[in-house]
């Protein structure tokens, strides 16, 4: 498509590379050779950051400079009958109205190509009135922020830094939770024979919406594999296998168990009860399905003491809000998201996400974990790990945001702390009295397939950052 809008242009380019967490190679080249086509100075590291710096415009060379930042991958969701291939398959753009969607059931990457787009926009422009400007580019923001816990930003000069990752134009950024990712492993005994008599079944819930696992874990969208345990738990089946879940940063659409079952009315009948008392719980979801079908055998099925406790283990380990916070009314403090199970061989897998505005709640939340896989006899394993970017309460970046953004748009710029894990705790603790904000346009549906952008909003939030920096 072609677009009046440069970061528009720009975000459908970055679109066409792959990018998925872990796989950034490709694209780092790509912005770090536009860059230098640009006359940029780039610095790139061994796992593909960038740090590009380009100096102040005329006027505005004795200015303290500024830092912006963004991050090049992407969580790679989609619809379970879409063919898209992240490893090689370009993300391709559809409008529905105002905003922009992906044409192939999957994640658009928005989070964070917008920003991305929006700095190289600002990079690009050479009428632009800004200071002495520092970019970072981050990579596997989405695993294991392994991108902004390593970049080095010792050169860096400036003591003022613009995060490009919020959702919301009328929102200002000014703190957000740290975290971790756990795996807790469970040993499973099975049955030393498949049982005789009895059909393989494949039992799938679906249609659920999703979403973010921390912005979206208070919108009460349901988590399919609660969901399918709680099916399971009331059917006459032997349980052979349980998955579900894509991501740990992703509220589970969709999960299935393959099953045996002696009477395939029976189960018919529990499946069909389980989807109405479901559908009525989660009306916002209309697409909310459970279906069943013939399967193949695969083998042994685990035994009931098995299944029981992979019930208890989902039913008791921490997943959801797990308290709000005191001090901002609405914002939820402290979370967990079982984002993945597996069954494979012998062993249960759980993989969650834990977010909390302090590390104390974070450390909280895990040791419940810990207490779970003590009396279970499961293992916990910690990993992608972050720190929280705690309020300030004096802030001449934020002070000047708000007063712009009413001069601009004739409104309040809401100011909160995010419930989400942003990098800009890493550069807070790099960068001793770093004054940070983070700004972004409007954006729906992060981690899911139904991810979309505003066109407007798009423009209105570039117009405010060129806006921004030329009042630094």
């Amino acid at each position: 498509m072609a677009w009046n809008n440069e970061v528009l242009n720009l975000f459908e380019q970055l679109s066409q590379i792959p990018r998925e967490s872990g796989n950034e190679k490709t694209v780092s080249d790509w912005i770090r050779d536009w860059a230098l086509e640009r006359g940029l100075e780039v610095r790139q590291d061994d796992i593909w950051d960038l740090l590009i710096t380009k100096p102040a415009s005329k006027g505005y060379e004795d200015h303290p400079p500024v830092l912006m930042q963004a991050h090049i991958d992407m969580v790679c969701e989609k619809d379970s009958d879409s063919d898209h291939d992240f490893s090689k398959d370009p993300i391709r753009f559809k409008t529905d109205g105002d905003w922009i969607v992906s044409a192939s059931g999957t994640t658009l990457g928005a989070d964070n190509g917008v920003g991305v787009a929006a700095a190289m926009a600002v990079l690009g422009d050479k009428d632009l009135p800004h200071p002495p400007l520092e970019v970072v580019f981050t990579v596997q923001e989405e695993t294991t922020f392994a991108g902004a816990e390593s970049v080095d930003v010792s050169s860096c000069k400036a003591k003022r830094m613009i995060n490009l990752d919020h959702a919301d134009e009328r929102e200002l950024i000014v703190g957000s939770c740290g975290g971790t990712g756990v795996i807790f492993t469970m040993p499973l005994e099975r049955e030393g024979n498949v049982p005789e008599g009895k059909q393989a079944f494949l039992i799938r819930v679906s249609g659920l919406k999703g979403g973010h696992s921390g912005e979206d874990i208070h919108r009460g969208r349901g988590n399919a594999i609660n969901l399918l345990l709680r099916l399971l738990e009331n059917a006459d089946v032997s349980i052979v296998s349980i998955t579900g879940g894509t991501n740990r940063l992703a509220i589970p659409r969709e999960a299935e168990a393959v099953v045996f079952a002696s009477d395939a009315k029976a189960l018919q009948e529990t499946v069909a009860e389980a989807e109405a008392v479901f559908r009525k719980e989660y009306g916002q979801a209309p697409d909310l399905a459970i279906t069943v079908e013939s399967a193949a055998e695969t083998g042994a099925p685990l035994t009931e003491e098995a299944f029981r406790k992979i019930a208890s283990a989902v039913r008791l380990y921490p997943n959801g809000i797990a308290q709000m916070n005191g001090n901002l009314e609405g914002l939820v403090e402290s979370s967990d998201n079982i984002g993945i199970i597996s069954t494979e061989g012998d062993v249960l897998t759980l993989t969650s996400e834990v977010r909390g505005a302090y590390q104390s709640t974070v450390a909280d939340i895990t040791k419940t974990i810990e207490a779970l896989a003590e009396i279970m006899g499961a293992e916990v394993e910690y990993f992608g790990g972050y720190v929280p970017w705690e309020f300030e309460a004096e802030s001449e970046l934020r002070n000047l945001a708000v007063g712009l953004y009413k001069e601009m748009f004739g409104g309040e710029m809401k100011q909160l702390a995010l419930h989400a894990g942003l990098e800009c705790g890493f550069f807070a603790e790099k960068i001793p009295g770093l004054d940070l904000i983070s700004i972004g346009p409007d954006c729906q549906y992060f981690h899911s397939p139904q991810e979309r952008v505003s066109i407007t909003s798009i423009g209105h939030f570039y117009e405010f950052l060129k806006a921004l920096l030329a009042r630094l």
